[in-house]
Order: C-alpha cells, then sequence, then structure tokens
C-alpha cells in the first residue's frame, strides 16, 4: 500500500469498503476469495488495501486493545512490541519531560509514551507516519504528539529529556543481528545525541553479547507469557545496572551487574526449574540459581535443581519422579509402570526429535507426564515428572 492508496482509505467510499473488508474476515487461505468479493465494487488498490488492513487487525488482538480501529503494515505490525511492553517500558519515562520517539511506524510505542507527556515523533516514512497520526486519533492521544516526516540522521533533532529509539532491523526485507546493520545503525543514532539524554533504544533480543557489551548500557531482557520479545538497551541516566530480566504481566524482574559465579553441577533432584527465556537470555540464570537455592544439572544447561519448592515467577517447576541416563526401552517400561499414555516433551541440549519420541514410546495409558531430555554433566538423561507451574501473578 502506498500512501496515496492510504488516503484514499479514509474517505467515506474507502470506509465503507474496510467495514465490508472486515465483515469478510479475510485470513491467508480465503484471501483470494474475499478479494474476489470486493472487487465487484471497488478498485483493485483500495479492495487490497482494505483486506490487507483487515488481516493484520485480526492478527493484532493479541497486541493492541483497540486493533481493529488501528492502521498497519505487515512489517511494522511484526515488530511493534504491543501494549504489554510498551506500557512497561514507559513507566521510566513518566515525568520526565517532553519525550523523543524517533523511527516511531505507525505508532504502537507512541501511544504508551504519549501517556507520559508531551511526544516529538519522527519517521522517514510517509505512509507508516499517517498511520501512526490515525493510531493517536482513534486513542484520543493526537494533542499530546508533533508528527514529524524527517530523517533522524540528518534533521536538526528537537530538545527532548528523554528518547526512544525503535530503529529498523528488517533493512532490506532480512532480519538484522547485528546493531550495526540496523537502520539507522544504533552507533549512528547514539552520535547524534548527548551522552547524559536519557535514552533508550530496542533492539532484537537476539544480539550477542560481544556487541552488547560494546555499549555503557543496561541490557533488559523482556518476556511475555514466557515468550521472548526484545531487548531494551538503556543509556545515560537510564541506566542502573547492567542486566536485567524482565517477565511480564507483572512486572517481576531480576537484575544484576554479572553472573553470579556458577556452583559445581549436581545430579536432578526433587525439583527443576526451567529459567523463563528472559532469564536465559540475559545470563542470569545462575543468579536465579541462587536465589532458589538451586544449581544447574550441566553447566552448559540452564535447568535447575534443587531438594526444596521455591514457585518462582521466573521458572516453570516440576517434581521429578525418574531421573536416568536416557534409554528408549527403559524409558518405555518406566512410563508404562506409571500408566502413562500421553506426554509433553521438554529439552535442553538434547538432539531427539520429540515428534519421533512420542511415536517410538507408543504408550497406552491413562496417566500424564512431561518427559525433560537434557544432558547431565555431559550425558544425554530423561528425567520424568509433573509440572507444578509457576508462581501465580499478583
Amino acid at each position: 500500500m502506498d500512501l496515496a492508496t492510504f488516503q484514499l482509505l479514509l474517505t467515506p467510499p474507502g470506509q465503507a469498503a474496510l467495514d465490508e473488508a472486515m465483515t469478510l474476515r479475510p485470513t491467508e487461505a480465503n484471501y483470494l476469495a474475499c478479494y474476489g468479493r470486493l472487487i465487484r465494487h471497488v478498485s483493485s488498490n483500495l479492495a487490497r488495501a482494505a483486506l490487507d488492513i483487515a488481516l493484520l487487525r485480526a492478527r493484532a488482538h493479541s497486541k493492541f486493545t483497540h486493533a481493529d480501529q488501528m492502521y498497519f503494515t505487515r512489517e511494522a505490525l511484526e515488530q511493534s512490541s504491543g501494549e504489554v511492553v510498551s506500557h512497561y517500558r514507559a513507566h521510566r519515562f513518566e515525568g520526565i519531560g517532553t519525550i523523543g520517539d524517533f523511527c516511531c511506524g505507525i505508532g504502537g510505542d507512541t501511544l504508551a509514551l504519549a501517556r507520559c507527556g508531551a511526544v516529538v515523533a519522527i519517521d522517514l516514512d510517509p505512509l507508516r507516519l499517517a498511520m501512526a497520526r490515525e493510531n493517536l486519533t482513534v486513542h484520543e492521544l493526537i494533542a499530546q504528539v508533533s508528527l514529524v516526516e524527517a530523517d533522524v540522521l540528518t534533521v536538526a533533532l528537537p530538545r527532548v529529556n528523554a528518547l526512544f529509539l525503535d530503529p529498523d532491523r528488517r533493512a532490506g526485507g532480512q532480519r538484522r543481528l547485528s546493531l550495526k546493520e540496523y537502520r539507522p545503525s544504533v552507533d549512528a543514532l547514539l552520535s547524534r545525541v548527548s551522552p547524559d539524554l536519557p535514552v533508550a533504544i530496542k533492539v532484537a533480543p537476539g544480539v550477542p553479547w560481544p556487541e552488547l557489551n560494546g555499549y555503557q548500557a543496561e541490557a533488559e531482557f523482556v518476556s511475555v507469557h514466557g515468550e521472548l520479545k526484545e531487548c531494551l538497551l538503556w543509556f545515560g541516566p537510564f541506566r542502573s545496572v547492567n542486566r536485567r530480566a524482565t517477565v511480564l504481566p507483572g512486572p517481576h524482574t531480576l537484575a544484576s551487574d554479572s553472573p553470579t559465579a556458577p556452583a559445581p553441577p549436581r545430579a536432578p533432584l526433587t525439583y527443576l526449574y526451567d529459567p523463563d527465556p528472559a532469564i536465559v537470555r540475559s545470563g542470569l540464570v545462575t543468579n536465579l540459581g541462587e536465589q532458589l537455592n538451586a544449581r544447574q544439572l550441566d553447566s552448559t544447561i540452564a535447568y535447575l535443581t534443587s531438594e526444596t519448592l521455591h514457585l518462582t515467577p521466573f521458572a516453570q517447576c516440576y517434581q521429578l519422579e525418574e531421573a536416568h541416563p536416557f534409554h528408549l526401552r527403559r524409558l518405555r517400561e518406566r512410563l508404562r509402570n506409571l500408566d502413562v499414555g500421553h506426554i509433553t516433551v521438554l529439552k535442553r541440549g538434547s538432539a531427539i526429535d520429540t515428534g519421533d519420541l512420542q511415536k517410538l514410546l507408543k504408550l497406552k495409558g491413562k496417566q500424564h507426564r512431561v518427559v525433560i531430555l537434557t544432558r547431565v554433566e555431559g550425558q544425554p538423561y530423561a528425567l520424568v515428572g509433573r509440572s507444578i507451574g509457576s508462581a501465580p501473578e499478583k
């Protein structure tokens, strides 16, 4: 979709086409059939634009409360944080004054920032900026935001009290992990602002630690309902620690300047803890182990084990019934003795295909168990137990 087509979509005939597209409930599977029906009444460009927005709105429900009234591009929606993360992130900006939102895209993060103060939102893409205007209007926040179409690397930057940056991580249509390959690059963005300015930069959670360590920033890894979503780099006065893992909703956070020195691995005990991906990616597994009085099964595996139960929002907990070196026949016999007919398979550090394992075990019992495939001091192991869960949300 180009800007002219989007502007047409905002006219009364365009809104009528969009309303009809929404009633058709387009999906990837029925898209052509929906297009065939819509094309009878409107131009091909308008039909595609209306169907694309209807399709993206359906996908956006998990991220935005008012998704049915918002506008998206495919890439912008995929890269957007969603309200749970953006509202959590925005709390550091509260009461800080005027906020800069550079590379604002369709305004997904601008919405949360605008609830904290006045915002100057800049983007080079006129289509995304037009969508941001509509999205802010829907949320009755447009009065809080000045929208500027410009290149943040060349425009005279406005005076702001804090800055949020969300550079394009898919330059050229490909996912980019290195911060130097973002558009604009993190280095180029930082070169334009004072080192004393509070700055937050949203980056991919898979950025290698050697590259992250090259910046004087707090690296915060954020997960939502057990899914790792993003990494935030906090610079200047925003920085309070080197590493942070945050689990949402909650929020629950574990922070440290460095990982705790690992204790010697130990054999499986009564309880096994599977740390949240934010804990694993932040490198704070040993810190969590210290908090839980638990140790790793293997120095290269994130699983922790303990004789005592400590429910925590930072890990899923399992009560173990069996723990032995992996052998298919032995595992099958033990599961049959427990009358197990259905299993959930988890694995870390195992090359075994979980789908093949289900077929090879040929279980017919009535009970359910969790089977955990991993390594214990370098040796392949199979653990069998029941899920206890994590600490309940408060």
